[in-house]
């Protein structure tokens, strides 16, 4: 079975390429983003959002409507969706650690796949832990 582009970009919040985003490798054809690892994705989602709020996109509707704009996406729908798996009120002002509620469930519907814990984690702090991974084994480097 093939890998659906945004497995094989190792971008799973489908993010589109843009020239000051950290650590992306590569541009696809459609021009989305290509990370080395799919930390590097979430991580690349959670800056986009984090960016969002700082220029007053404050809100799950102004976010999504911004991320997945109906001229591309069935925006409402993914609002209501994130809102149901989040709790978070579409008209209400996001706090910052809200994000992390936020990307599982982008993710979600972006993919239809599961985000793990421990893949929040580690986007969270994969520039600050020397990690080799190998077959899905990871193994941390003594400091």
């Amino acid at each position: 079975m093939a890998l659906s582009p945004t497995f094989k970009n190792n971008n799973p919040g489908n993010i589109r390429f843009y020239s000051r985003m950290k650590n992306v490798i590569g541009r696809s054809e459609n021009g989305f983003a290509i990370f080395s690892n799919k930390y590097y994705g979430i991580q690349a989602m959670r800056n986009l959002l984090q960016g969002y709020i700082r220029k007053g996109y404050n809100t799950l509707e102004k976010i999504l409507n911004r991320y997945a704009p109906p001229v591309e996406n069935k925006t409402s729908s993914y609002i209501e969706f994130v809102s149901r798996r989040t709790g978070i009120p579409k008209n209400r002002i996001i706090t910052p650690d809200e994000i992390e509620k936020m990307i599982p469930a982008m993710v979600k519907m972006e993919t239809g796949k599961e985000l793990g814990t421990l893949d929040l984690f580690l986007s969270r702090h994969i520039d600050k832990i020397p990690l080799l991974i190998l077959g899905g084994l990871l193994l941390f480097k003594k400091m």
